[in-house]
């Protein structure tokens, strides 16, 4: 049985300050043993996004039934694809023939609309951008991958089919605007502000950990991404020391007035 203890941190977040207690686990862990922490901090600190934007008079549109979003780019980090690899791996075997069939569908979308090289290798971490001089790479293909209306694989009946352990960055996307209109990409589309984006700081604090140089990958390309580069986030590590480096990522992310983490 794995063994915990607590710890007691300092989070100042859109002005405020709190301090939070977090189960932390102990001796022998690997990478995919941070994914639960990382969760637990992006569960907090939106939760306290989200207290911020209804003070303003903003309420929170997304629901079940409401998938718009399940058709956007979304970037996560390497210990996330390799979970959501082996959740697919333990799934039964009829329904992991299916979610596969869905993956390789919306790969194939990608090659067509010139978002992947059809003659690259597995294991490709990056969309090809056709950006016009003014437009970041990010952009582009956040806006082609938009327009190619690709779903999520894992998306049923417009909701989450793993929503549990849904991927970090959906954990912090909450609309707070009307519902209808995040059918479009567009920059009337409010959201709750995210202080820590928390795919990128378990992407750069396991990066440091383990020596790696892997950046965020879009989720459609996780399973294949996992089977190529999964393997350089194995070892067994401290899971305190690597906890409080997860911490230390999180004050280096973005403007320090936006999200920090102290011990204290």
């Amino acid at each position: 049985m794995p063994t915990f203890d607590t710890a007691k941190i300092h989070l100042h977040v859109l002005g405020q300050d709190r301090e939070l207690d977090f189960q932390v686990r102990v001796g022998p862990s690997t990478l995919r043993d941070l994914l639960p922490a990382a969760r637990e901090i992006s569960e907090r600190i939106a939760g306290i996004a989200m207290e911020h934007a209804e003070a303003e008079g903003k309420k929170v549109s997304c629901k079940a039934g409401c998938g718009a979003c399940c058709r956007q780019l979304v970037p996560i980090s390497g210990v996330e694809a390799k979970s959501l690899a082996d959740l697919v791996a333990a799934m039964p075997p009829t329904r992991r023939a299916e979610i596969r069939r869905r993956f390789k569908d919306a790969i194939q979308r990608l090659e067509r609309a010139g978002l992947l090289d059809p003659r690259a290798k597995k294991g490709r971490q990056a969309l090809l951008s056709t950006a016009a001089p003014g437009e970041s790479g990010w952009e582009n293909v956040s806006k082609r991958y938009f327009a190619a209306q690709i779903p999520c694989p894992f998306l049923e009946a417009e909701s989450c089919g793993i929503y549990a352990d849904r991927p970090l960055v959906c954990r912090e996307y909450n609309a707070v605007t009307p519902a209808a209109w995040c059918s479009e990409l567009s920059p009337r589309v409010e959201t709750a502000p995210r202080p820590a984006r928390m795919s990128e700081v378990l992407a750069e604090a396991a990066n440091a950990i383990a020596g790696t140089n892997h950046p965020c990958v879009p989720l459609t390309l996780s399973l294949e991404w996992s089977e190529a580069h999964g393997k350089t986030l194995a070892g067994s590590r401290d899971g305190e020391a690597m906890f409080w480096a997860l911490l230390d990522h999180m004050e280096t992310e973005g403007p320090p007035s936006e999200a920090r983490a102290e011990e204290p």
